[in-house]
């Protein structure tokens, strides 16, 4: 691999999760592994980032995220709540969020997660849902 690959390349960690099924890391940092899953979400296939160590998931986040996935409705309530203040306060008009956003990602933290969400008219907006115990708890918005 020579000296730089050696220097610059990060060991991809695979594992089988039984909720999940087969997983491959995208970060390591010393015993910290990210862990990346694929599925769907409110419609729109998406990506979660979560934290584990070289052997799985971390246990508490996971109950966050599953916690999460199983009450995919109340997910779609809370977003579309705080997603359409934050149109009401630009005074813009809300539809719903299948018309305005495709939903991204999840990134899973040890007191909540966050939800991304891609606006479909101006695609270099992101506006990220922050989630502790299932109800949003506020917008940042990236551009």
């Amino acid at each position: 691999m020579g000296l730089f690959g050696n220097l610059f390349s990060q060991k991809k960690f695979t594992t089988t999760d039984e909720d999940f099924g087969e997983l491959e890391s995208f970060s390591t940092k010393g015993n910290r592994v990210g862990w990346l899953i694929e599925l769907t979400f409110l419609g729109d296939d998406i990506e979660i980032l979560i934290d584990g160590d070289k052997d799985g998931l971390n246990e508490s986040q996971k109950a966050i995220l599953i916690k999460a996935l199983l009450n995919e409705r109340d997910i779609l309530s809370e977003s579309t709540i705080a997603l359409s203040e934050q149109y009401q306060n630009a005074d813009l008009p809300f539809e719903s969020i299948k018309a305005h956003f495709y939903v991204k990602g999840i990134m899973v933290r040890d007191d909540g997660f966050e939800l991304t969400f891609q606006q479909k008219a101006e695609q270099q907006y992101f506006f990220h849902v922050h989630f502790k115990n299932n109800k949003q708890m506020g917008v940042s918005i990236d551009g």
